[in-house]
C-alpha cells in the first residue's frame, strides 16, 4: 500500500534550470530538467520550470522567468561597507534567492508546490529554503570544489563555502553519483552515506546506431572546448591516432570556452589547435561548435566511436546520449560511470587525464569494428535497463514522497540495481 501511495500520489514540482528552453540552452542541467519534467508529467504530475534565462521567442505555459534582482538601498550600503572592510569580493546570494522565491510564488498561484529542486551552484538552495515552506531538494551536478580547474581564488573559495552550507542544511540532497556524494561528505565533514544517488535519465532513441551505416574513419567528440571536458586530451589522443590511421578524421561539437594556459591566457579552438597540432593533423579536425540535438545524434550515427575525455563529470550526457543510440563509446573514467555501466562491456574506459590510454582504447575499436558493434549493442541495453526516463522518474518520485513526509533517509539508496 505504501509503495502504491508513493508512486501515484499527485505532486506539483518546480525545477530550477540555468537556462531555457533546452534546445537553446545546450546545458546538461537543462537536459536533465527537460527529460525529468516530461517523464513526471507523463506519469500525471504537474511540473514547472523556473529559470533566470529565457531564450528564444516561444512562450511555454509551465515556464516562469526569474525577474531582476532587487536589493534595498540599505543592503547595498551594508555590503559596500563589508566589502571595504574585507578588502576583497563579497559573495551575497540572498538577493537572487529572493528573486527565485518571487518567481516560484508567481508559479504557485493556482496551487502550492509540494517540492522544489535546484542545482547546488553558489549554494542558492540555502537562502531559497529560508523563504519557502515547501521542501527544497539540492541536486548536485558538479560541486565547485570538484569542478574548478586552476588556482582557487577568493571568489572560488566563497562559492565553495556557500555550497557547503547549502549541503549541510538542505532538507535533502541528490546526485547522479554515489562517489561524488561520498567526496562531498568527506570534503565538508558530513555524515557517512550523505545524500541519495539517483541517475540522470536519458531518452532512448527508437533507431539505433549501425556499424554498416557509419563511417569507420570518423570519430566524434561531444563537449565544450575547455579543460573540464578534456578537449585538449582529445586533441592529444587524436594526434597519435592520426599518425597511425591515415584516413581518420575527428569532428568536435560544443561551445568554445577555450583552454587556459599556465600564464592565465585563454586559447580558443583555432589558436590552441594551431599551437599543438601539425598542419596535416589539423586539416583532419572539424570543429563545428554548438549544434542542435538532432544534428548531434546524426553525427553520432555517422561516427565509429563517440568519445568523452572529461577531467570531471557526475554522469555525462555526452556518454549516456550516445549509449541510448547504441553508439560505441570510449570515455575517461569519471565519477558515476562505473556505478551504472560495465567497463569493457557497455563502454571502454580510460584513466582520467591520460591521452595515451584514451588513444589506445579508441584504436582498439578502429582496428576491431566488430568489437565496436558489440559494445554499442550492450551499452544501449544497459541504458534502457537503468537510465530510461520512466524508471528514473519513478525512483525520483519515491524519493520526493519521502522528502515531503520529512523522511528523506527512508528512500535513501545508492543506484538503480541491475
Amino acid at each position: 500500500m505504501r509503495a502504491a501511495y508513493v508512486l501515484w500520489c499527485f505532486m506539483k514540482i518546480a525545477f530550477l534550470s540555468p537556462a531555457w528552453p533546452v534546445a537553446q540552452a545546450q546545458n546538461g542541467i537543462a537536459t536533465y530538467v527537460d527529460i525529468m519534467a516530461r517523464a513526471l508529467r507523463k506519469a500525471g504530475h504537474e511540473c514547472v520550470v523556473i529559470t533566470p534565462r529565457l531564450m528564444g521567442t516561444e512562450s511555454e505555459r509551465d515556464v516562469f522567468q526569474i525577474g531582476p534582482i532587487k536589493q534595498p538601498i540599505w543592503e547595498k550600503a551594508a555590503n559596500a561597507v563589508r566589502r571595504r572592510i574585507s578588502g576583497g569580493q563579497l559573495f551575497d546570494n540572498k538577493p537572487y534567492a529572493r528573486s527565485m522565491a518571487e518567481a516560484i510564488d508567481r508559479a504557485s498561484q493556482n496551487a502550492p508546490f509540494d517540492l522544489i529542486e535546484i542545482e547546488e551552484s553558489f549554494g542558492h538552495s540555502y537562502h531559497l529554503q529560508k523563504l519557502l515552506t515547501a521542501p527544497v531538494v539540492t541536486r548536485l551536478h558538479g560541486p565547485h570544489f570538484l569542478v574548478h580547474q586552476g588556482k582557487i581564488e577568493e571568489r572560488n573559495r566563497q562559492r565553495i563555502d556557500a555550497e557547503g552550507v547549502a549541503m549541510r542544511t538542505s532538507r535533502a540532497v541528490t546526485c547522479p553519483s554515489r562517489s561524488v556524494l561520498d567526496k562531498v561528505a568527506s570534503y565538508y565533514g558530513l555524515h557517512e552515506g550523505f545524500g541519495t544517488a539517483i541517475a540522470n535519465p536519458v531518452e532512448i532513441a527508437a533507431e539505433a546506431w549501425r556499424l554498416d551505416a557509419c563511417n569507420h574513419n570518423l570519430l566524434l567528440f561531444v563537449g565544450r572546448f575547455d579543460s573540464i571536458k578534456g578537449a585538449d586530451i582529445m586533441l592529444s589522443a587524436f594526434s597519435g591516432l592520426a599518425a597511425r590511421h591515415a584516413d581518420l578524421k575527428l569532428v568536435m561539437i560544443g561551445k568554445d570556452f577555450g583552454i587556459e594556459r599556465a600564464d592565465g591566457r585563454v586559447q580558443h579552438f583555432e589558436e590552441y589547435a594551431r599551437a599543438h597540432l601539425g598542419d596535416d593533423v589539423l586539416a583532419r579536425v572539424d570543429f563545428l561548435g554548438p549544434v542542435s540535438r538532432a544534428r548531434a545524434d546524426e553525427l553520432r550515427r555517422q561516427a565509429l566511436v563517440c568519445i568523452s575525455s572529461s577531467r570531471f563529470e557526475c554522469f555525462p550526457y555526452a556518454v549516456t546520449e550516445a549509449l541510448a543510440l547504441g553508439c560505441p563509446v570510449v570515455a575517461s573514467a569519471t565519477e558515476g560511470l562505473t556505478e551504472y555501466l560495465r567497463a569493457d562491456e557497455d563502454l571502454l574506459l580510460a584513466n582520467v587525464n591520460d591521452p595515451d590510454a584514451l588513444e589506445a582504447r579508441i584504436s582498439s575499436l578502429i582496428e576491431r569494428p566488430e568489437r565496436a558493434r558489440q559494445l554499442g549493442a550492450t551499452g544501449r541495453q544497459s541504458a534502457i535497463a537503468q537510465l530510461s526516463p520512466e524508471k528514473v522518474s519513478m525512483r525520483a518520485l519515491n524519493f520526493y514522497q519521502h522528502v515531503i513526509a520529512g523522511d528523506p533517509m527512508g528512500a535513501a539508496g545508492t543506484v538503480l540495481q541491475k
